[in-house]
């Protein structure tokens, strides 16, 4: 008797079978060859759904999958300087199909300006994020964009103890606390 049948019978006790075919997905024992087969056949079908699939919709798609990353990314508690703000604005860029230099006529910045941020050389400011979230519809928060900067900030702080030692040095009649 297969796995299935028993469940089945389960099933059929409280269900018609056309209940159960429309509430239910039962998975079918297959051979790996068949295993492989099916594989194959949802691949061929996925390509064929991407090649139908409308410019704007591939974008659309795209960029809701780098929305959910970058909100993965800013729940971690960790900087990656390969998730820099630079970098996902490069990734927008790239899910565009756009230029560097069409994107800062879009948002209006100086191309030069866009190019460095891109390249970390330069933080953005809050101005920008408000353009960005316009700039994507929507779908982007400006709030996303800014905690890209502020993670990087942060572990500016943490792991900057030279310039914190440096600094503090130029305070003088520092506050002084009992323990």
């Amino acid at each position: 008797m297969k796995k299935y049948e028993k469940f089945y019978k389960e099933l059929r006790k409280k269900y018609t079978d056309q209940e159960i075919a429309e509430s239910m997905l039962i998975p079918e024992d297959l051979t790996p060859q068949e295993q492989d087969k099916a594989k194959e056949a949802l691949l061929a079908f996925r390509f064929k759904l991407l090649k139908e699939q409308t410019e704007e919709k591939r974008i659309y798609s795209d960029l809701l999958r780098f929305k959910y990353l970058m909100e993965d990314y800013i729940k971690e508690n960790l900087f990656d300087p390969d998730k820099s703000f630079g970098k996902h604005l490069e990734e927008y860029v790239r899910i565009l199909k756009r230029t560097k230099k069409r994107l800062s006529e879009d948002l209006g910045i100086h191309y030069t300006r866009l190019s460095r941020i891109i390249n970390d050389r330069e933080e953005p400011n809050i101005e920008l994020m408000y353009r960005l979230e316009k700039h994507s519809a929507n779908l982007i928060p400006a709030l996303y964009w800014w905690k890209l900067v502020t993670k990087k900030q942060e572990y500016i702080i943490r792991e900057d103890k030279k310039t914190r030692k440096k600094e503090g040095a130029k305070v003088k009649n520092p506050i002084k606390f009992r323990a």
